[in-house]
């Protein structure tokens, strides 16, 4: 019998554990990206930006941020990547400073695209100028 109320105690105390979240592997997607695009919201804003804009978002291997504007650092901290169904299987999102809102992404090649415009969204549009 104390055997049986030792294994669930046990079992109790291994489900409590805090399981660590591990951001699916994501080749390309750290570096430096400039904007270039921003669009969507309620009000259907559209705004381009020309290379060498200085809106930068850096996204570091060790799962930091940094933005910047014209140059100069206006926010930091962390993000991660998580599986997301939407649009559909085998997407993923990213959340930052530990949001539980994540955008979904799409990375091709050296195009980054966060967020999508549909349904009031905004949609940010990135190229990679760096790869550190």
């Amino acid at each position: 019998m104390k055997r049986c109320i030792l294994l669930i105690v046990i079992s109790i105390a291994l489900s409590a554990c805090k399981k660590t979240h591990v951001s699916p592997v994501t080749p390309g997607l750290f570096g430096k990206w400039e904007m270039r695009l921003k669009m969507g919201s309620i009000a259907g804003f559209d705004s381009t930006f020309k290379a060498g804009n200085g809106r930068i978002l850096q996204l570091k291997s060790d799962s930091t941020y940094a933005q910047y504007s014209k140059n100069r650092l206006v926010n930091q901290g962390t993000f991660h990547i998580r599986p997301s169904d939407f649009p559909s299987p085998g997407s993923k999102a990213i959340s930052f400073d530990g949001s539980d809102y994540a955008d979904v992404f799409i990375l091709k090649g050296d195009s980054l695209q966060i967020g999508m415009d549909f349904d009031d969204g905004i949609e940010t549009r990135y190229v990679k100028i760096s790869d550190n």
